[in-house]
C-alpha cells in the first residue's frame, strides 16, 4: 500500500521479528518519507539515537511547511507522540478520546482539536468508523511575525489557548474556525495558481483568531516540562517498548530496571509525563502493530496475535475489538487495497 499518508503506518517494517535480549538494539526504527518504518538494517551506518515516538516525518517542505489529509482508514487512533509542528484535527465522523500532555478530552463529530508544537498527544478509543481531517504546519510559516502570536501567559504560541473548540460551546468562533479550515483544505486539494499564498494567509487568520477572539481556558493547558533528562528517559522508555512489544514477558519491572528507576518511581514518572500507565502504552503499541499486519500481510490472525506479544488469541481478540470496535477478521476483510484518497 504505497503512498500512505500520515497516521496510517505503524511501527515496524516486517510482520514478525526474531527474539532477542531485552537490552538489544534490534527493532530500533525510524520513519521514512512515506511514514513507513525502516528497520535498523536499513539504517546501518546512521547514528542510533532514534526517537521512536518523536514524529518528524513526513517532512514538511522547508519553503511551505504545511500538510493536510483525511484519515479515511477508520477507526482513527494513534499512540502518544510529539512533533515540532502545530496540529489541528477536525473530526469528520464519530468520536474519540484525545490526550494532550496528560489532559483528557472527549472529541465528537464537528469538534476541532488544536495541539500546539512540542506537546505529547495521542488519539484513542475511537467509535466505529471514526475519522478526521488533519492539518499540520510548522511555525516557520509565520516568518518574522512569529513573535506577534506568542501568548505571554502560556509562554508559547497562542495555539495552546484552547485545545477543544465545539459547535455547542463556542458557536460563532467554531463556525469561523471551521470555515477557515475548510477553505484551507479546498485550496490544498485543488492547488490552483497561488494556493500557497491563500493557505498561508488563512493560517495567519487562524493565528489572529486565537490571539484576539479565543480566550484562554479557565485552567490553561499546562505544558509538561520536557527537561533534557525527562526527554531522554521518555525516549528510552518508548524505545524499549518498540524493541520488546513482541515479548510477552516484557514487564514494567524490566523497563524500570533498564531506565534505572524503581518500579514505583518509574510508574509515577510515566503517568505524570504522559497521563497513561506502562501497560496502556504497551498494549496500544501492540495493537497498532497488529492492525498494520492485518492490513499489509496475509499472516493468520493467530500468528499476528502471538508475534505482537499477546499470550492468547482470546485476549488479543477482546482487546482488539475494544480498541477498534470490530474483530481482527472483520477489520482485515473490510480494508480495501487502495484508500479513498489514493484513488
Amino acid at each position: 500500500m504505497p503512498g500512505l499518508l500520515p497516521g496510517i503506518r505503524a511501527f515496524t517494517a516486517s510482520g514478525s521479528r526474531p527474539k532477542g535480549p531485552l537490552n538489544s538494539r534490534r527493532g530500533r526504527v525510524r520513519w521514512d518519507r512515506e511514514n513507513t518504518c525502516l528497520s535498523e538494517e536499513k539504517t546501518a551506518g546512521r547514528p542510533v539515537n532514534e526517537r521512536p515516538f518523536y514524529e518528524s516525518d513526513p517532512p514538511l517542505d522547508r519553503f511551505f511547511p504545511f500538510l493536510a489529509w483525511d484519515t479515511f482508514k477508520a477507526p482513527f487512533w494513534f499512540p502518544l507522540h510529539w512533533h515540532e509542528r502545530v496540529e489541528i484535527v477536525y473530526i469528520l465522523k464519530g468520536s474519540f478520546r484525545v490526550s494532550i500532555n496528560g489532559t483528557q478530552h472527549e472529541g465528537n463529530q464537528g469538534d476541532i482539536i488544536t495541539v500546539n508544537t512540542g506537546l505529547i498527544h495521542g488519539f484513542f478509543d475511537p467509535s466505529p468508523g471514526a475519522y478526521a481531517r488533519i492539518f499540520q504546519f510548522g511555525l516557520e510559516i509565520f516568518d518574522e511575525t512569529l513573535l506577534e502570536i506568542q501568548d505571554r501567559g502560556l509562554h508559547g504560541p497562542v495555539f495552546s489557548r484552547r485545545s477543544l473548540v465545539t459547535p455547542s460551546r463556542d458557536g460563532k468562533i467554531h463556525s469561523r474556525l471551521e470555515g477557515l479550515l475548510m477553505d484551507i483544505f479546498e485550496e490544498y486539494q485543488q492547488k490552483d495558481p497561488g494556493y500557497r499564498l491563500v493557505i498561508k494567509s488563512k493560517i495567519y487568520g487562524l493565528a489572529v483568531m486565537f490571539l484576539r477572539d479565543i480566550p484562554p481556558e479557565q485552567a490553561p493547558q499546562k505544558r509538561i516540562p520536557l527537561k533534557k533528562n525527562n526527554t531522554r528517559h521518555l525516549e528510552r522508555v518508548f524505545s524499549l517498548m518498540l524493541e520488546n512489544y513482541d515479548n510477552p514477558d516484557f514487564t514494567l519491572e524490566n523497563a524500570a530496571s533498564e531506565i534505572g528507576f524503581s518500579k514505583c518511581h518509574f510508574s509515577r514518572f510515566l503517568k505524570e509525563q504522559t497521563g497513561q500507565g506502562f501497560h496502556d502504552h504497551l498494549t496500544r503499541i501492540r495493537l497498532r502493530q497488529a492492525e498494520k499486519n492485518l492490513v499489509e500481510s496475509d499472516q493468520p490472525v493467530t500468528d499476528i496475535a502471538y508475534n505482537c506479544g499477546f499470550r492468547s488469541l482470546a485476549t488479543f481478540n477482546r482487546l482488539f475489538k475494544a480498541y477498534t470496535g470490530t474483530s481482527p477478521s472483520v477489520y482485515r476483510n473490510g480494508k480495501a487495497a487502495v484508500l479513498p484518497y489514493e484513488r
